[in-house]
């Protein structure tokens, strides 16, 4: 008897660790200071602020490098549903300026039986190297579709296989920290479309060069693929800095909110970076669509509550989920 109080009394409290103990308090602490908030924001308070609002980066069936749970059509009707002006889908491994066309099409024949105003659906094209890597060629094919954004490479930048400790990719700066040439001829075919730059994974040194030279070449719109989050992480400095050289700063609910494959980031870091880069240079977006999450519609009506809740300024939600991007696309 006396045994076994013994090793009740030495059980082990892992919820008294310094990690989870700080976890509990943040936790607690987001509940109550947001509580009386959330009780006065409405669902027509969230619909109003997607009235009109782009989601700039989403993703989308098909696409078989990732495991998306929703295609581009049924996206596009239910941002259409809930009033948003505009989706632009990526996918990693095929060019979606090639089949935003049709979803287009259907979208608008859906929108007048039901008597509302179409979301817009965009596309662009991915440079890995399903597309060639960084290939002129895919380009100028996205830009003549009509495609607005060109990212370039994510699951085959060489940064990204640094990140996640594999070998080779695509480098996008030569040993002098200088842009290859491919991606020299690539800024110049964006530059004369009028086209979105995203560097997308790449490292924080090769945004900065890229920023810097494409603007040299004539790039007008560059957008910074989620620098909050692990794969692109970046300073709120740095973020700051970009934004000051002209590039918009992608805040997506992806990698600012906790989910199931992305639990780790810290939530409210991105009232930090609204309030250190400005508004005036930040675009939302939910980076949504992999199955495992949210829809990527629900979740921009959530990010919209959570804004809300901590306090953002309407006009300031307006300009960064539906201005910014609106002017990047030319709508």
């Amino acid at each position: 008897m006396m045994k076994n109080k013994s090793k009740i009394k030495d059980v082990y409290e892992l919820s008294m660790e310094p990690k989870w103990r700080q976890d509990t308090k943040r936790a607690y602490t987001t509940i109550l200071s947001m509580g009386d908030r959330v009780k006065t924001i409405k669902e027509d308070d969230v619909l109003e602020l997607l009235n009109g609002a782009v989601d700039i980066h989403v993703h989308a069936a098909p696409d078989p490098e990732i495991d998306v749970g929703w295609d581009q059509l049924e996206i596009t009707k239910k941002a259409t549903d809930i009033g948003m002006g505009a989706v632009v889908f990526k996918a990693h491994s095929i060019p979606t300026a090639a089949t935003v066309f049709y979803v287009q099409k259907a979208v608008e024949q859906y929108a007048l039986n039901i008597g509302k105003t179409p979301a817009r659906a965009f596309g662009g094209v991915t440079l890995n190297h399903y597309q060639g890597g960084l290939n002129p060629e895919a380009v100028q094919m996205c830009a003549d579709l009509g495609g607005k954004v060109v990212w370039l490479p994510s699951h085959s930048s060489a940064h990204h296989k640094r990140v996640m400790g594999e070998s080779g990719g695509i480098e996008l700066l030569d040993a002098n920290d200088k842009p290859v040439p491919e991606l020299c001829e690539i800024f110049k075919i964006i530059a004369e479309n009028d086209m979105i730059l995203d560097p997308c994974h790449a490292g924080t040194k090769q945004r900065f060069v890229i920023i810097r030279e494409a603007k040299k070449m004539g790039v007008k719109k560059i957008v910074i693929t989620h620098p909050n989050w692990n794969v692109t992480k970046a300073t709120h400095e740095q973020m700051a800095e970009m934004g000051g050289m002209g590039a918009y700063i992608g805040l997506f609910m992806y990698g600012a909110v906790p989910n199931f494959n992305n639990p780790n980031c810290e939530p409210m870091e991105m009232f930090e970076i609204i309030k250190t880069v400005g508004p005036e240079h930040i675009v939302l977006a939910s980076d949504l669509g992999t199955v495992v999450n949210m829809p990527p519609w629900e979740g921009m009506k959530l990010f919209m509550r959570i804004l809300l809740a901590n306090g953002v300024d309407k006009n300031d939600i307006r300009k960064m989920c539906r201005d910014n991007s609106s002017s990047l696309l030319g709508l």
